[in-house]
């Protein structure tokens, strides 16, 4: 099996977001987790193919996967909390301008 079709095995079978789901201990997928699951499928698709492979034939899938959800949940400037960050931090704004508007 090749890279990309062990990322789409994996998005069938929704492993990301099920491992996700584990590591957070959240009952829901919330939008913010979706966007979670989002940004390591797209990390997988990007690592190196032949990694990627070796990774599946050995089993070693899963730890590389817990780690990227690991690294990506708890580091305070992981590309997921950066874009979480400056969403919420724009969406204050805009609704703040919103309440300037309607006074």
């Amino acid at each position: 099996m090749n890279a990309r079709e062990i990322v789409e095995a994996l998005g069938r079978e929704r492993r990301v977001e099920r491992m996700i789901q584990n590591i957070t201990r959240s009952h829901t997928l919330t939008p913010d987790l979706q966007d979670l699951a989002q940004i390591v499928y797209l990390a997988l698709l990007e690592y190196d193919e032949d990694k990627v492979e070796d990774l599946w034939e050995t089993d070693s899938l899963n730890f590389f996967l817990a780690r990227i959800i690991m690294n990506q949940w708890r580091s305070s400037h992981s590309p997921f909390r950066d874009s979480i960050t400056k969403f919420r931090s724009l969406s204050e704004e805009i609704r703040d301008f919103q309440k300037h508007l309607h006074r």
